[in-house]
Formats: C-alpha cells, sequence, structure tokens
C-alpha cells in the first residue's frame, strides 16, 4: 500500500498558466566610496590651486615661457578644476535620484564652463608645454580624448540616451581625473628617476632629461590607469542585468 504524497494531488501537479514577467527591484548600492574619492580630490585640487592663488609667475609648478603662455595656464587649470569639483556631484546617486534638475545644471556647468573651455585652451597649452616632446603628446592625446567623449556624452543626453550619456561619462570623468592621478603617482616616478640620476648607465645627472622622464611617465601612466578604471566600471555594471522572476 502506498501512501499518497503531495506531488499525487493534481491541483498541485498541474501546470501554472505563464505569467508575465517583471525586473526583480534592484537594491540600492551605498555610494559610500564616493566620499574619501571626493575627499581625495578635493585635497590634491586645493594643492595644486595654492601654486596659482594669487597669480604669480615664481610660484607656478609649470615653468611659463611667456606672459600669453601664464594665461592660457590659469585660465586651463581654474576650468579644469572646475570640471573635477563638479564632476564629482553627477556621480552622486542621491542627487540624481531626489534632485534631477540640480544634477542637470551641474552638468552644463562641467561642459560649458569646465571641460569645453578647459580643453579647448589647453591646445595652446600642449604647444607651450617645456617638457619635452612625449610629455606633449601624452597632454596632446588627453585633450582629444577628453573633449570627444565629452561631445558623444552630451550628444546621448540630447537624444535621451540616457545610458550611453552615462557610459561616456563614466570615460570623461576619468580623464578629467588624470590631472588627480598624475600628482599621486608623480612621487613614485620621482624615486624611481632620482635612483638612476647619478648612475652613467642612467641619466648620468642630466637633470633636464630625468625632469621630462618624469613628466612624461607620469602623463602617460595617469591616461592608461584612468582609461583601464572606466571600462572596468562600465563593464562591471554592464553584467549587472535585472533579474526575471514569474509574476
Amino acid at each position: 500500500m502506498t501512501s499518497a504524497t503531495h506531488s499525487d494531488d493534481p491541483a498541485t501537479t498541474r501546470a501554472r498558466p505563464p505569467g508575465p514577467t517583471v525586473p526583480r527591484p534592484r537594491r540600492r548600492r551605498a555610494a559610500w566610496w564616493l566620499i574619501p574619492l571626493a575627499a581625495v580630490i578635493v585635497l590634491v585640487t586645493a594643492r595644486a590651486l595654492s601654486a596659482y592663488i594669487p597669480p604669480d609667475l615664481g610660484t607656478s609648478r609649470v615653468p611659463p615661457r611667456s606672459e600669453l603662455h601664464y594665461a592660457l595656464l590659469l585660465a586651463h587649470i581654474f576650468t579644469a578644476a572646475l570640471a573635477v569639483l563638479t564632476g564629482i556631484a553627477q556621480f552622486w546617486p542621491w542627487l540624481r535620484r531626489r534632485h534631477p534638475a540640480v544634477h542637470r545644471w551641474t552638468g552644463r556647468g562641467y561642459f560649458f564652463a569646465g571641460v569645453f573651455p578647459s580643453a579647448l585652451v589647453g591646445i595652446p597649452v600642449v604647444y607651450f608645454a617645456p617638457t619635452g616632446l612625449s610629455n606633449q603628446l601624452s597632454l596632446a592625446v588627453l585633450d582629444i580624448l577628453w573633449i570627444g567623449t565629452a561631445l558623444a556624452g552630451y550628444r546621448a543626453a540630447l537624444r535621451r540616451r540616457y545610458a550611453d550619456h552615462r557610459v561616456w561619462m563614466i570615460r570623461n570623468f576619468a580623464l578629467t581625473l588624470v590631472a588627480i592621478t598624475s600628482r599621486l603617482i608623480q612621487p613614485l616616478l620621482e624615486h624611481l628617476v632620482a635612483a638612476r640620476l647619478s648612475d652613467p648607465v642612467g641619466y648620468g645627472g642630466d637633470q633636464l632629461a630625468a625632469s621630462h622622464d618624469i613628466a612624461s611617465g607620469t602623463a602617460w601612466t595617469a591616461l592608461v590607469l584612468n582609461l583601464i578604471a572606466a571600462e572596468y566600471v562600465i563593464q562591471r555594471q554592464g553584467k549587472r542585468r535585472p533579474r526575471r522572476v514569474a509574476g
């Protein structure tokens, strides 16, 4: 004699009619990592600006070739600093959710008062850069990618392709932060170069060649690291697909 089980009940074994599938709501992730990132960005930016407030050719960290070069350098640095600071707000989830109008106006400030004027002024600044051809090439590549990703992101926003807009803005802000990254890794490059400064096989005491290598090595390394970080973030977000469950 066999006992009836729950699976023998025809009411329970009858197949359920397919129902609509809905995406499972995703839990909002805490953006706690933005706090230390914002703190580092603000501190490094403030230290970088301290050499140019008040404006003085003698305290410039980049040796100016002329007063025109210094004026262009000031315009580039201060508009880039504005892009850095307004860019932080663009990635704050609370601001996007609760105050979308503020998010939009901050984005306009990021584009039109920060990135675009800084990139345009950056063209002659690259030409006047006194730290060698390799450094000039790195700055030129950075400037081209910076303005290109900004235009792509702005165009996507105008067409209401907000997913594309977010991807391009991640890339663009990573390029905006190249100046921050370069200042963080510059001490390491300086230490490596200093170890070979007096070596006859190395620099043989050539301070100018050493300074050029520090500038170019720092610029290229920061550019590559930030682009890799941006693509990592983009790929990581792309893997987060909403799960579908039976309704």
